[in-house]
């Protein structure tokens, strides 16, 4: 469970730190604003340059932008990766985010799951059950019901923890508790040597307090953690993909719903259309490259192959959800949340994919597939405009 649980901080930061760039591209320059008067039912979800919130949110809030600022309540969790986030307002959930500053100076009833180059919590914040971050430095100033698991350069306590707190740093960095940090529980802690551990006065430790040494793993720890670290790419694959439907399905419904049809409609000409561009296009690329005067073309032809790639596997998750979805429906036609076919497709597809010896086979095959439908809707587009 411990290792489970800092895989899972690990892959938060996995995630977003591929979904951002993508989600941030595909709203570039949007600002989102929401007033202190606006109650927003249901999830809240967005990508853009700017997302301020000053309303109520009842439901789940997952923004991805340079800039986040949370200062209304939030009846759901808070999933989001961004530049600067702030969360200002109340969170009956948990918090899950990925930012280079990351503040949070409010109560969060659940869990708070934080990675960033300073993650903070300020003195009015209250986490109610437990605290996982990682970071340059963090810093926990406001009371925790739970755990604090924490790994980072430095890391500063100086508030209540009401249990254990587990905590690492690097042979340069420093854990301080400061007068107002009152362990309940145990403290463990790894670092190089006992002096990193400063304990100023009238710091409280009610359980023991442990140091283990950083040390080199052994073989067996070292294939474990490969075998992990497999397990991590997957399930950042999942998320990473999610998150990126989650805003092609949000912003630009229409088209992801004609590439859908498309696919449907004639899967072997998609098929069929799909192989020849898989083929082509590294082909086309190299001989411009040769030509140097192609080069510059050669690199957007490069770009623009590899966000294919991607939107396909996007494809192919949300399409197989939709057909497992329609045909559950009485009525052959699923008309609920896009969340919950375009979650399970892509689940289905990764796993379809990771299977030993022919998962590479099964997704050559789908994206080839999802490729040639991507292909037949932008000559359908390119045939409107001329």
């Amino acid at each position: 469970m411990k290792r489970f649980k800092k895989l899972a901080l690990i892959g938060l930061a996995g995630l977003f730190l591929i979904a951002l760039p993508v989600a941030a591209w595909a709203a570039a320059n949007q600002s989102i604003y929401v007033g202190p008067d606006e109650i927003i039912s249901g999830n809240f979800i967005k990508a853009g340059n700017i997302i301020d919130i000053n309303g109520a949110v009842n439901g789940d809030v997952i923004v991805a932008a340079s800039s986040i600022t949370i200062n209304g309540p939030v009846a759901g969790d808070v999933i989001a990766a961004g530049n600067t986030i702030r969360i200002n307002g109340v969170v009956s959930g948990s918090v899950r985010v990925v930012g280079s500053s990351v503040e949070i100076n409010s109560s969060v009833e659940k869990n708070v799951w934080a990675v960033g180059s300073t993650v903070a919590l300020g003195p009015e914040a209250k986490v109610g059950w437990d605290v996982y971050a990682a970071g340059a430095n963090v810093e926990i100033k406001g009371p925790v019901a739970g755990n604090v698991l924490a790994s980072a350069a430095g890391i500063v306590i100086a508030n209540e923890v009401g249990k254990d707190v587990k905590v690492s740093v690097d042979k340069e960095g420093q854990i301080i508790l400061y007068p107002q940090a009152k362990i309940g529980g145990n403290l463990t802690y790894k670092a190089a040597s006992a002096e990193q551990l400063v304990l100023k006065e009238g710091a409280q430790v009610i359980g023991q307090t442990t140091k283990t040494e950083l040390t080199v793993p052994s073989k067996r720890e070292v294939r474990g953690f490969l075998y992990g670290f497999w397990g991590f790419l997957k399930v950042m694959s999942f998320f990473s993909l999610l998150v990126i439907g989650l805003v092609l399905v949000t912003l630009i419904p229409k088209v992801v719903f004609e590439i859908r049809d498309e696919m449907i409609k004639r899967p072997q000409l998609d098929f069929g259309l799909g192989l020849i561009y898989l083929i082509i296009a590294p082909v086309l690329v190299i001989l411009l490259i040769i030509t140097l005067i192609g080069i510059p073309l050669a690199l957007i032809i490069a770009f623009l192959y590899v966000i294919s790639l991607y939107f396909a596997k996007v494809m192919v998750g949300f399409t197989l959800g939709l057909l497992i979805f329609d045909r559950l429906n009485k009525e052959k036609k699923y008309k609920g949340s896009l969340i919950w076919p375009l979650a399970i497709g892509l689940l289905i597809f990764v796993v379809l994919t990771s299977l030993p010896f022919i998962g590479w086979l099964v997704k050559l095959i789908l994206i080839i597939w999802a490729l040639g439908a991507i292909l037949q809707f932008k000559k359908q587009v390119l045939k409107e405009y001329r």
